[in-house]
């Protein structure tokens, strides 16, 4: 099988372009570096001849609702049509769970463009051929969050009830969507094994790490993040890598390293 992946340069896409190329299928890695600007829509057509699968896994650092709007709503619209033109039999989408709820996106700019890239994809591609798959938060999130919201000692990280989820599990459950081919279901859901607040993931990797000081919970997003909007219903996928195993798997490679 050949699996184009645009974003294969982030912590979900590379993990992703490395299962695959282990299970023997043939990746393309897409990047500006390879000839491929999906914002510009450049050296798509070239990237995708062939292919049987596309993974849209870009992302964007904002959370201004205009840029994410913009960015997700013109990458989806130019990958949907290439990988249309191109005949691609299967093409995924990286989002977020419940990310095209009003509720849950309301007050969360990007969110906001996650909802636009969804709805960019339906407008082009029909239910045989396009999967969401819909991902929780990932622990690492709260390591990024400390480490963008950093103030001295004081990290402050949004308050957001989720089943967060180890990415290398995600990454793998999305390499068995890319495998299986075009899915029944429109949308895939992906949950850890617990739901907490992101505020706690951040405190006990500080705890670990000795690093903030303090973290601080903040009210950003709006009230459904708050209180388990971003927490899927029934998840088809239920991810079995738990806090303490996260941490743990941190610590084990922590000591590798330094060996």
């Amino acid at each position: 099988m050949k699996v184009v992946i645009v974003g294969a340069s982030g912590a979900l896409g590379s993990r992703l372009a490395d299962l695959l190329v282990a299970r023997g299928d043939e990746v393309v890695r897409a990047s500006r570096a390879t000839g491929v600007d999906a914002y510009a829509g450049t050296g798509l057509a070239e990237a995708f001849a062939g292919a049987d699968a596309v993974v849209d896994s870009l992302s964007l650092q904002t959370l201004k609702a205009e840029e994410a709007i913009d960015f997700f709503e013109s990458t989806a619209t130019n990958i949907a049509r290439a990988a249309a033109q191109a005949g691609v039999a299967h093409v995924i989408v990286v989002s977020i769970v419940n990310a095209g709820d009003p509720a849950v996106n309301a007050k969360f700019g990007y969110y906001q463009g996650k909802a636009a890239q969804e709805a960019a994809y339906r407008k082009v591609l029909g239910p045989d051929i396009l999967t969401v798959f819909a991902s929780v938060q990932w622990f690492e999130l709260a390591e990024q969050m400390m480490g963008s919201m950093s103030f001295g000692p004081v990290a402050a990280v949004p308050r957001m009830q989720c089943a967060p989820a180890a990415v290398s599990d995600v990454a793998v459950a999305l390499a068995d969507v890319v495998t299986a081919g075009p899915q029944d279901k429109a949308t895939v859901e992906i949950a850890g094994p617990d739901r907490m607040d992101l505020v706690d993931v951040a405190k006990a990797l500080a705890a670990q790490t000795g690093t903030p000081r303090w973290v601080v919970g903040v009210p950003v997003g709006g009230r459904a993040i708050r209180h388990g909007g971003l927490v899927p219903a029934a998840p088809d996928v239920v991810t079995t890598t738990t806090l303490g195993g996260w941490l743990a798997g941190r610590e084990r490679a922590q000591v590798g390293e330094n060996r």
